[in-house]
């Protein structure tokens, strides 16, 4: 998409920090209540969610035929805690982490931060929802990578040879992307002797689009014109409500290139409605100075738009990417809120299927590096870093 929602960058940031959550003394559900929101919940993802052929092809699960197993558990809970752990990790079984409950009070306030400049959910408002978030507390739990330090870094691995940048998110850390943009490009501006230039992405799960085109434009000698396609489910009512207040120009599924019909995942025909043609121009600044070659560093934690720079980086050969597999589910739309009636939890879900040019679900194949390194983690000071080991060593250094 041409721009993400600035304000969700921070929900993937802290999102880790956010993971347990507890209940304060409040009303609780009754079994019919909890069964009620569960239907609706299954119901959303049978009928709109884009990514069930995916998850049986890839984990050889069918989600859909456990039905039975996930209503048992939401009736054994004994609770509205145990009720919302067990929401939460029957769609954490999706796999997919733009499809998950809202499951603390925080994250709740972000993402209504973030919508409140737009009519898109009126619900969050809703006294049952707000209600239902003021009496969950959040339990802070530090995770161990926290130690290695995550800013925007900007050095030479050797000196006058091999730059390097270090994006921990597609955002700036002090909110200002333009300001970031600038010290990044006076740094590329450094480069015109060197030989390679290092692109560092890893553990980074997204952000804004417009910080990684930022980049790009000052890398590029020429314009590049990007082409994809976002396919949806819009039989689905909540799917079809979603992109009509998005605006998204659709066409119907049939009318689908058959180049891409013939690379795409074999449900899209039968499963899918419409799709969107996506369609924009990466500017070259014109003024770039860096004559050398690019390397991407990937790990499994690259996802959103960070997942879709490495899309962009092998689809047009930008850069050789080095490093693992990367999570997925680039190129896509912001995901849909969902209320749900009775417990007033929200849970969102994917809202499309990217393909790129040639009809590849991202989602499915990820983007795959073009050396993989075992041991990819990044190091302090690069010392003992194998994926910029590797970079040495194509480079002959």
């Amino acid at each position: 998409m041409q721009k993400r929602i600035i304000v969700l960058t921070i929900i993937f940031l802290i999102a880790p920090i956010l993971g347990t959550y507890s209940y304060s003394e409040t009303k609780q559900l009754t079994k019919e209540e909890k069964i009620e929101d569960f239907n609706c919940m299954y119901n959303t993802i049978k009928n709109g969610y884009p990514y069930l052929g995916v998850i049986k092809r890839c984990n050889n699960l069918d989600w859909l035929a456990k039905k039975d197993i996930y209503m048992k558990r939401i009736e054994n809970t004994k609770n509205d805690e145990e009720f919302t752990e067990e929401l939460s990790s029957i769609l954490g079984e999706l796999g997919n982490r733009h499809t998950e409950l809202i499951n603390n009070r925080n994250r709740y306030k972000l993402f209504k931060k973030a919508y409140s400049k737009n009519n898109w959910y009126e619900f969050l408002d809703d006294e049952k929802v707000v209600n239902r978030y003021k009496h969950i507390q959040n339990e802070i739990k530090i995770p161990e990578n926290m130690l290695l330090k995550k800013e925007l870094i900007l050095k030479d691995v050797v000196k006058g040879d091999i730059g390097y940048i270090y994006l921990p998110v597609m955002a700036s850390k002090n909110g200002s992307i333009k300001k970031d943009l600038s010290i990044i490009s006076d740094y590329i501006d450094t480069l015109n002797k060197h030989k390679a230039l290092i692109i560092d992405i890893r553990g980074n799960k997204g952000g804004s689009d417009s910080y990684w085109k930022g980049i790009v434009s000052k890398l590029i000698e020429n314009d590049i014109e990007i082409n994809g396609y976002r396919i949806y489910r819009n039989n689905c009512k909540l799917v079809k409500d979603y992109t009509k207040k998005r605006d998204r120009k659709l066409s119907p599924i049939k009318n689908l290139p058959e180049n891409v019909v013939e690379n795409a995942p074999k449900e899209i025909l039968r499963d899918f409605s419409d799709f969107e043609h996506v369609n924009y121009v990466i500017k070259s600044d014109k003024n770039t100075k860096f004559k050398g070659n690019i390397y991407l560093l990937t790990d499994e934690d690259v996802y959103s738009s960070s997942e879709t720079f490495a899309m962009f980086c092998k689809d047009y050969k930008f850069a050789t990417i080095i490093g693992q597999t990367t999570g997925g589910d680039g190129g896509g739309l912001d995901p849909i809120l969902i209320k749900l009636k009775n417990s007033g939890l929200i849970f969102r879900m994917a809202s499309g299927m990217y393909l790129n040019k040639d009809g590849i679900c991202n989602e499915e194949y990820k983007t795959t590096p073009d050396f993989k390194i075992k041991k990819y983690e990044r190091t302090q000071n690069f010392k003992g870093d194998k994926c910029i080991k590797k970079v040495l060593e194509i480079e002959e250094i």
